[in-house]
């Protein structure tokens, strides 16, 4: 009878361990996802901004935004599994590394994206597919909605 309660707790110490240290986020850091927003003559935002998959964003608002500085903060695994999916499955490789114009003062959105081994980093200064610029919205999000702890220097 002890080896049966001795087993019964040892396969209960073994189970709740292997819940705990389920990682949820499904992607590493090395996954990662930057996007910088440059002047325009105007008051367009500038700011880059860098999100890992395990939710860790660093962040620098330079000029014309709400928040200035370096900022951090973390999204919870949902959004990041969700946020890097969508680059994945979005074909991020296949969009042309430029999408460009001589037009002048419109402000240019850098991004890129690193995942598997794979790396693309797209210059989006005019006439950017749709699909494109539902990605870059997405980070847009992440830095509209706030939420900020200021970084150390």
């Amino acid at each position: 009878m002890k080896n049966c309660k001795f087993s019964l707790i040892l396969a209960l110490i073994l189970f709740f361990n292997w819940q705990c240290s389920t990682d949820p986020y499904t992607y590493d850091v090395s996954t990662t996802i930057e996007m910088s927003k440059t002047a325009c003559f105007g008051t367009c935002p500038v700011y880059e901004v860098k999100i890992n998959g395990k939710g860790a964003v660093n962040y620098e608002g330079l000029k014309f935004v709400k928040v200035e500085g370096k900022h951090t903060k973390t999204l919870s695994h949902e959004a990041t599994n969700a946020l890097i999916k969508a680059y994945i499955d979005a074909d991020f490789w296949a969009f042309e590394d430029e999408y460009t114009s001589e037009i002048s003062d419109l402000p240019t959105t850098f991004i890129a994206f690193s995942h598997d081994g794979k790396s693309k980093r797209i210059k989006d200064y005019y006439k950017a597919p749709e699909e494109l610029k539902a990605l870059e919205k997405l980070v847009e999000n992440i830095v509209e909605e706030g939420n900020w702890e200021k970084a150390e220097e």
